[in-house]
């Protein structure tokens, strides 16, 4: 079920009232009974391959703490990150590589035609799947105490508000407040409480909203040089609200259960270099590729060349979990590549301290980095891409430009006006803890926004098809 939508709501008010009813004492496995529900909800086929990947999960990692030698734990490690892989190639990847197979032996005239081969993907398989990897590989690097208690970890594992789309916890993050789950506080509901109605806020009048400029753009065979422009920065900040928006419900939600997920955004397009910007654009997924793809590559300790190749192989990795697609592995390979520029006009250069005007030039350079990869990200082929880039070089641009122009200007603004305060108090409760009043007037306003602003049919999240 998709959270704005009517159907979350009821669920919500039920698990909230269930919760409020049974106490401590019955949280953990009303939350579990819970999760279950709401995945099975997507599809109730894929119930089994969910529980499948938390059980190979939880057992493999009792036996790598229980292994007589560390061959064996690394055996046991190895096969069972081996079956979590190998279950996602296969229900995500697996007709994209059947169609890009069928479409070569076509063209080397093996085949009379190629075949369309459609599955139906799994809700969230790439955050769960990655979740368990890393549970994984910390309890063999021993980072992580193994969970002995099956009830425990299956709710570490199926925690509604993040089981789908993230972010992708840690064991040693999440896991400590579901052994010890405390009493739910004011700070909690009222946090909670605003995170939600930002987040909605963000989906429903921002996101949803520039998602029907940018999808008109991007059905497009020809483009204008203000087609692409328009598109690329529409989109830009539509999967910005949509994505972070997504975030702040689910954290909202969890602070009402008593639960802490972790931030996944830090302002991101307000970063100074590509090396920042994934310190700050979905940091669960960015710090996850870092900690068991990059350094266990080597990470920079190889020379430029080899850190060059990390750099790309951990991208294309990137860009292909987000899902079967040519473009997503292109965005992959353009980000390892603007990663890989950086880091040789770092070492060229040096470190150096910014000032006032040289930071600001930084963030609008890296911002246009950013447009151009999210354009990448959103182009629906390699033909769109090159069709789109050459066009930016034309300079023309349609009638429609200045209407559609001034269309979206209020849902970029908006996004704007609601994280710049934050972003210059570095303290995203700055506000509701020093001017509670003004805050929650603010707050109705934009509620207010969301709903005259809102567009009806519940669009799904971006991030739920990955």
């Amino acid at each position: 079920m998709l959270f704005n939508s009517l159907n979350f709501v009821i669920f919500l008010v039920l698990v909230l009232a269930a919760v409020r009813v049974g106490g401590l004492r019955w949280r953990n496995g009303i939350l579990l009974v819970a999760g279950f529900i709401f995945y099975g909800w997507w599809d109730w086929r894929y119930l089994g391959l969910l529980g499948f990947n938390c059980l190979t999960a939880y057992y493999g990692a009792l036996r790598i703490t229980t292994a007589a030698s560390p061959r064996e734990k690394r055996r046991w490690c190895g096969a069972c990150i081996t079956v979590c892989v190998g279950l996602l190639c296969y229900f995500k990847y697996r007709g994209f590589f059947l169609e890009n197979i069928t479409a070569l032996l076509t063209q080397m005239g093996f085949m009379s035609a190629a075949r369309t081969i459609s599955f139906i993907l799994p809700a969230g398989v790439s955050f769960y799947t990655f979740q368990a990897i890393a549970y994984l590989v910390d309890v063999y690097r021993g980072v992580t105490p193994v969970c002995r208690d099956l009830r425990d970890f299956l709710l570490f594992k199926t925690f509604f508000p993040q089981l789908v789309a993230g972010p992708i916890e840690r064991a040693n993050h999440l896991l400590p407040q579901i052994q010890n789950p405390r009493a739910i506080t004011n700070a909690d509901i009222i946090e909670g409480f605003y995170l939600v109605l930002w987040g909605y806020c963000k989906k429903v009048a921002i996101a949803d909203n520039l998602a029907l400029k940018v999808t008109r753009i991007f059905s497009q065979d020809q483009f204008s040089t203000g087609d692409v422009v328009l598109g690329a920065v529409g989109f830009t900040f539509q999967v910005y609200a949509d994505f972070s928006g997504y975030i702040d419900i689910a954290r909202g939600v969890a602070r009402w259960f008593g639960v802490n997920l972790m931030e996944n955004f830090n302002f991101p397009y307000y970063a100074t270099s590509p090396q920042d910007f994934w310190r700050r654009w979905h940091i669960s997924l960015g710090s996850w590729l870092r900690d068991y793809l990059y350094i266990p590559l080597g990470g920079s300790r190889g020379g430029r060349l080899r850190t060059s190749l990390n750099l790309l192989t951990v991208m294309l990795i990137g860009g292909l979990w987000h899902g079967p697609s040519w473009a997503y592995v292109i965005w992959g390979a353009y980000q390892g590549l603007i990663l890989s520029l950086h880091r040789a006009y770092v070492a060229w250069r040096g470190e150096r301290r910014h000032s006032h005007a040289s930071r600001v030039a930084c963030i609008a350079g890296n911002f246009l980095l950013t447009i151009y990869g999210m354009f990448i990200f959103r182009a629906a082929s390699w033909d769109q891409i090159c069709t789109a880039t050459g066009a930016l070089f034309q300079f023309q641009f349609s009638a429609s430009f200045l209407p559609l122009l001034f269309k979206m200007l209020p849902y970029v603004g908006l996004i704007l006006l609601m994280e710049t305060p934050a972003f210059l108090t570095r303290n995203p409760w700055f506000f509701v803890r020093r001017r509670p009043v003004l805050v929650a007037a603010v707050f109705l306003f934009l509620f207010y926004i969301t709903l005259i602003m809102g567009v009806t049919g519940g669009d799904q999240f971006i991030y739920f098809a990955f």
